[in-house]
């Protein structure tokens, strides 16, 4: 089996994983974060010689949904990663086939709480990594302890932090600014009143577009703060020292942390069986441990273990009501296309 590079959206297809070119081997086309989770998906994929994959790199989970809007009823695609926000608008538009435990046997070890339905009561997703998205800073290069969200506008920070664009994490990173200011997802106000405070002081340094960028901009040093998902801070963490700044009581400092999950829907229409057989094989117990041991993810299988360093970003139920907030992700992805348009016009401009 030969290595093989991923593709964008837009670039031709690469194949990878699998045997060589039998004919009795599937191929499927799957959407894949890049970074970490790309590198790693493909070390699961090289395990396994019954499924051979076209991967599609992107950059967030909604970019690739007017895609597959634009292309329906034959989208091109098999297997689609994404989360919560992502599945609830698959399930709305009908578009992923039915999970059951015949075509995913391994589903029947995911906690039913991760599962998600349409309309017509079908699962729709198959999870695989449970992941917490949260601000943290590299300790090592932060001027002064950060305490509370105010501290993002003090003068020390000037260019150093990175804030992601609205394209990415569905807007948590403004919704954070919301709860700190006293409002919430529907009472968004509060936070464009913070975010334009922060654009005027010159502190945000990058506006990263994806959570490759974020991995970079830490690791160079010219960011020392941001706010993304979980497993890029593990990621961080192995190389740099990071403080996930977490269960530091939300109402007063602002730093709220939220929980997700990752995973995929099957698309209609494509080559379902085989993507089926490749999602429960990634989902199993050994390749869910070894696959989010690699992201620096939380199992979705309860028979895999969770690696010490995941369990950082671990929260048990007390603290789950104390520190975490879940969003309304339908109302979010809702919301997605106006907060974009506000952000360019009101801003950017200020950056």
């Amino acid at each position: 089996m030969g290595k093989a590079k991923s593709t964008s959206f837009a670039d031709d297809q690469v194949r990878c994983a699998g045997a060589s070119g039998v004919d009795s081997v599937q191929t499927i086309t799957a959407s894949e974060w890049g970074g970490v989770h790309i590198e790693s998906i493909k070390k699961i994929a090289d395990e396994q010689s019954d499924v051979d994959i076209n991967w599609q790199t992107i950059a967030g989970a909604i970019n690739i949904l007017p895609k597959i809007r634009a292309a329906w009823p034959q989208p091109g695609i098999d297997l689609v990663a994404g989360y919560e926000a992502s599945f609830q608008e698959i399930a709305r538009q009908n578009w992923a086939e039915p999970v059951t435990a015949a075509n995913v046997p391994n589903i029947v070890d995911v906690p039913e709480k991760l599962l998600m339905k349409d309309s017509g009561g079908n699962i729709i997703n198959i999870p695989r990594t449970i992941t917490a998205t949260l601000w943290f800073c590299r300790q090592d290069i932060m001027p002064f302890e950060i305490t509370q969200l105010d501290d993002l506008l003090d003068p020390r920070l000037k260019g150093k932090i990175c804030f992601p664009a609205l394209t990415i994490n569905s807007g948590l990173q403004l919704l954070s600014l919301a709860l700190y200011q006293g409002g919430d997802e529907r009472n968004i106000e509060p936070a464009w009143e913070f975010i334009k405070k922060l654009a005027r002081s010159g502190n945000i340094g990058r506006v990263a577009k994806s959570g490759s960028e974020v991995v970079n901009t830490i690791s160079s040093g010219e960011s020392c703060l941001t706010f993304e998902c979980g497993t890029h801070a593990i990621e961080l963490a192995r190389k740099f020292k990071i403080r996930y700044l977490i269960k530091m009581d939300p109402q007063k400092t602002g730093f709220w942390t939220y929980l997700a999950h990752h995973g995929w829907c099957v698309l209609k229409g494509g080559n379902t069986d085989a993507a089926f057989k490749f999602a429960n094989f990634v989902i199993g117990p050994e390749r869910n441990a070894e696959f989010n041991q690699l992201v620096g993810g939380i199992p979705a299988n309860i028979k895999s273990k969770v690696s010490d360093e995941a369990k950082l970003l671990a929260f048990n139920n007390e603290e789950i009501e104390r520190y975490t907030y879940i969003p309304d992700w339908s109302y979010l992805t809702e919301q997605s296309g106006a907060w974009l348009d506000r952000w360019e016009q009101e801003v950017a401009p200020l950056l």
